[in-house]
């Protein structure tokens, strides 16, 4: 009697330990599978390079999904160089110099942009310049150009959660450091980078005149253009084909 009162108490506590034990087990593996995996900042990141005088690549490496469309632009900050103006509304405006997009591919991005353009005289100039003479502004450029990355925009908070959403399945987040808005209420994503790089100089062939240099971009639309020849030789036919009565004249013949 005593050895089964000895052996019963020790096979129950081992089954209860056991059974401890296993419950332990099973919840730390379970705990291990459920944690969520920490999501990647989205990156956006570029650099510019001057290839050709005027003309300037931007690459980038980022995790974005593939063939997401991203908008690359540059544009300079334009100061009123007039007192008056200055008084009158010291905030600077802003030109855009070029822009183009780009499209990610394997993880990486690459365009190019050219800031220069050539004058009805020949001269290398920036957007803002070529009509600055004739609409008598008095600018004083900034000696930076800013370099913009920018997702494209979406209306409201709706679409940028979509957008949130989308990029989770890619276990990217979104950081609200890049999120900006618009005095309308339209949300994107950007990054930007800053150069120095001073205005254009030099010349070359002045471009030909087009139509839409003339008129304020209307061109000669007031001029009618003459028909073209008819490419067709006609001959008048030999003998009469009409159905008609025949005429005075044609009876007296």
């Amino acid at each position: 009697m005593w050895n089964m009162l000895r052996f019963y108490p020790a096979t129950s506590w081992c089954k209860r330990w056991f059974s401890l034990a296993l419950v332990l087990l099973l919840g730390t593996g379970c705990s291990r599978l459920l944690q969520p995996q920490p999501l990647k900042d989205i990156n956006l990141q570029f650099a510019v390079d001057d290839t050709l005088p005027g003309v300037y690549t931007i690459a980038g490496n980022t995790n974005l999904p593939e063939k997401t469309q991203i908008m690359v632009a540059a544009i300079r900050y334009l100061y009123p160089a007039k007192p008056a103006s200055k008084n009158f509304n010291p905030n600077p405006t802003y030109a855009v110099l070029a822009y183009q997009p780009a499209e990610v591919n394997r993880g990486k991005w690459q365009t190019t942009l050219n800031l220069w353009e050539t004058g009805a005289d020949g001269r290398f100039q920036e957007s803002w310049q070529l009509d600055q003479a004739k609409l008598k502004l008095a600018l004083d450029p900034s000696d930076k150009v800013v370099f913009l990355a920018t997702l494209a925009p979406v209306d409201g908070s709706d679409q940028l959660q979509q957008l949130e959403n989308q990029l989770a399945k890619q276990k990217i987040q979104l950081s609200r450091k890049l999120v900006h808005g618009t005095a309308d209420g339209q949300q994107y994503i950007q990054v930007n980078q800053t150069m120095a790089i001073a205005l254009p100089t030099g010349n070359t062939t002045p471009p030909s005149i087009r139509p839409e240099d003339i008129n304020g971009g209307w061109g000669n639309r007031f001029l009618i253009p003459p028909e073209p020849q008819n490419p067709i030789t006609l001959e008048r036919p030999k003998e009469r084909r009409t159905n008609a009565p025949a005429t005075a004249e044609e009876f007296l013949r």
